[in-house]
C-alpha cells in the first residue's frame, strides 16, 4: 500500500472522531455541532471511497464527490455561527451561506455539475472561511490567554483556521497546477493536515464540552433554586391564613 493510500485511510478513521465525539457528548442538538458532525462525516466517507476501501458505483460515487466540495462552505459556516459574538453577526453569516448557494447555483448553471465547477467555487470557498476563522481564532485566543473558559473555542478556531489555510497550497497545486506529481504531492499534504486538523478539533470538542456541563448543571441549579424559593416564598406569603385569632 503506498504512503498516500496509508494516509488517506488514517485521515479518514481521524475524520470520523470528531463526529463521534459530537454524537457521544450529544451536542447534535446544537445546529452549529450538527452541520461540523456532518461535515466530518462526509469528507471520512469520500476519503474512504478515493482510497477504495469502499467502492460505491461511479454514478454515486462522483456527483458526491462534487457534492462534498460544494457543501464545504455552507456547513462549515454554519459551524463557524457557534463562534459568533452577538445575534446580528450570526444572521450576517446565515445570509452569506444562502447568498454562497447561490453563488454556486450560478457556477453549476454555467460550468455544469463538474469539476471545472469546484475549481472555480473552492476558491472564494476557502477566502471565506479563514476569514471567518480567523477573526474567531485570534479573539478566543487573546481570551484563553485570560480566561481557561474559551480555550476549547480557541483550538476549535485554529484547527479550522490551520487546515483551511494549508488547503489554499493544496488548491494551488491540486487544482490549478498541471502536473500529477504535484498532485500526488498536493493530495498527500490534505492527508497529513486533515489528521491534525481533525486531532485538534476533537481536542477543543472535550474541552468545550466539558465548559458547555458545567453551565447547563449552573442552569439546572437555577431553575431549582428557582422552585424551591419560589414555593417557599408563596408559603410565607399564605401563612397568614394559617394563624388563628384571639
Amino acid at each position: 500500500m503506498s504512503l498516500n493510500a496509508t494516509l488517506g485511510i488514517v485521515s479518514s478513521i481521524a475524520l470520523f472522531i470528531p463526529a463521534i465525539l459530537i454524537l457521544v457528548f450529544k451536542l447534535i442538538t446544537n445546529r452549529s455541532f450538527l452541520a461540523l458532525s456532518t461535515y466530518y462525516l462526509v469528507a471520512g466517507i469520500y476519503n474512504l471511497i478515493s482510497q477504495n476501501v469502499l467502492n460505491p458505483p461511479l454514478w454515486f460515487a462522483r456527483p458526491l464527490g462534487i457534492a462534498v466540495n460544494l457543501l464545504d462552505a455552507p456547513l462549515m459556516m454554519l459551524f463557524l455561527t457557534f463562534f459568533s459574538t452577538s445575534h446580528e453577526m450570526t444572521k450576517r453569516i446565515i445570509w452569506g451561506i444562502w447568498i454562497f448557494f447561490a453563488f454556486e447555483a450560478v457556477i453549476l448553471l454555467v460550468a455544469g455539475f463538474s469539476v471545472n465547477a469546484i475549481r472555480v467555487i473552492l476558491g472564494p470557498d476557502i477566502i471565506i472561511i479563514i476569514g471567518l476563522s480567523f477573526f474567531f481564532f485570534q479573539r478566543n485566543v487573546r481570551l484563553a490567554i485570560t480566561n481557561s473558559k474559551s480555550l476549547g473555542k480557541a483550538i476549535m478556531s485554529s484547527s479550522v483556521l490551520l487546515s483551511y489555510t494549508i488547503f489554499t497550497v493544496v488548491y494551488v497545486f491540486y487544482y490549478l497546477i498541471k502536473n500529477q506529481q504535484y498532485r500526488r504531492d498536493s493530495e498527500l499534504v490534505y492527508y497529513l493536515i486533515s489528521i491534525v486538523s481533525a486531532l485538534l478539533m476533537s481536542a477543543g470538542i472535550i474541552i468545550e464540552n466539558k465548559r458547555i456541563k458545567k453551565l447547563d448543571e449552573l442552569k439546572n441549579t437555577r431553575k431549582e433554586l428557582a422552585t424551591i424559593y419560589g414555593k417557599t416564598a408563596g408559603l410565607n406569603k399564605d401563612s397568614r391564613f394559617l394563624k388563628t385569632g384571639h
